[in-house]
């Protein structure tokens, strides 16, 4: 698992002082970089070889401007050419957002999926998700 300590942005937040329903793709999408430096160490935009296959988030609470936020990352599935991520969002010891992700390894030559390598599979394999 990894943890990404997020600071609200008042600008994240709307009319009624929570944070906005769009700003949860964004903070879970900067939360995967460390499973896309797995793919992409510098995270060079040129050579990307992944492409984001579908997203949900899951809203359980209220997320407030001026308390901090922790984004939890796992890998909830590794196919061959695809991988699940599975994401928390907390703010004051409760969860407050869940989400998931289909991230696919894509040849852009090729214009397709192609496998993911070994040593990124056994990469990914160490961050997997335990049912609670």
């Amino acid at each position: 698992m990894f943890e990404t300590d997020l600071t609200v942005r008042f600008s994240e937040t709307d009319g009624a002082g929570h944070v906005g329903n769009t700003v949860m793709v964004v903070w879970f999408e900067e939360a995967r970089a460390p499973l896309f430096k797995m793919f992409m160490p510098t995270l060079e935009v040129d050579g990307w070889p992944l492409i984001l296959a579908s997203y949900q988030v899951d809203f359980r609470a209220q997320l407030y401007y001026g308390k901090p936020v922790t984004i939890k990352t796992w890998v909830k599935r590794i196919g061959n050419s695809s991988f699940e991520t599975y994401q928390e969002a907390w703010q004051n010891k409760q969860c407050c957002a869940s989400g998931s992700t289909t991230m696919v390894h894509f040849d852009y030559a090729a214009g397709k999926a192609s496998p993911i390598p070994a040593d990124i599979r056994d990469k990914l394999a160490s961050h997997l998700y335990q049912e609670k």
